[in-house]
């Protein structure tokens, strides 16, 4: 993996010549999928902190251009990681590059940039995320309930209500005592029509990170 260099596209967005991005999300995938995931963590930092050296802070990037694309993917994948071993803070500074690469936040790493700002009691930073997440979605009315969690202790009534009836699978399985991995769940969420029990796992694994670091979050969902 080398150098790259950068290009304007018609749009004015910069694509990506050279550094080997979409080849090193490929083999960082297949290392994970033969278990070798430190290899995998390691392959895809080691990518983002050279893209990373290389933009300027203001670079925007073109998502339709397949080195710029697998680099914004990198982005959002070694932010996955270093969550994942609790690292919140190196996780929120790679998912906020990612949100400056891409307006657009095709990735939706907003989500996850406001399910990690309170763990950091980053107030502003989570109320200015909330805008862009969708009022009527249930990762909204999760964040609310995190939210109210970390500042107050306690459980928001009224949020909670939404999930229960608006998000009902989204619920089910936060309070759930078993998140199985299963084969038929693993395709289903790859596949075009995952339904609302496969999306609500998915979100689980996504924060589960941040349940390890506060589970008295979940224990008091399961009260409430």
């Amino acid at each position: 993996m080398g150098s790259f260099s950068v290009r304007p596209s018609a749009s004015g967005l910069l694509r990506l010549s050279g550094g080997g991005f979409a080849r090193t999300l490929r083999t960082a995938a297949e290392c994970e999928r033969e278990g070798r995931r430190e290899e995998a963590c390691r392959m895809r930092f080691e990518a983002v902190q050279r893209l990373i050296e290389g933009l300027d802070d203001d670079a925007r990037l073109d998502w339709e251009d397949v080195e710029a694309r697998a680099a914004m993917e990198l982005l959002y994948a070694s932010a996955a990681d270093h969550l994942a071993v609790g690292d919140v803070e190196m996780a929120v500074a790679i998912w906020e590059r990612l949100t400056d690469c891409d307006e657009e936040d095709r990735l939706e790493a907003v989500v996850m940039l406001a399910f990690c700002y309170p763990v950091l009691e980053e107030w502003d930073c989570f109320d200015d995320a909330m805008f862009d997440v969708p009022m009527k979605s249930p990762e909204y009315s999760l964040l609310t309930l995190w939210c109210g969690f970390c500042r107050c202790g306690g459980i928001d009534r009224d949020a909670l209500r939404t999930l229960r009836t608006r998000h009902k699978a989204w619920y089910d399985e936060f309070v759930a005592a078993e998140h199985p991995a299963s084969e038929e769940f693993v395709a289903e969420i790859r596949g075009e029509h995952p339904s609302a029990q496969a999306e609500a796992r998915e979100l689980w694994f996504a924060t589960e990170p941040l349940w390890r670091l506060r589970p008295e979050f979940i224990g008091a969902l399961r009260k409430a």
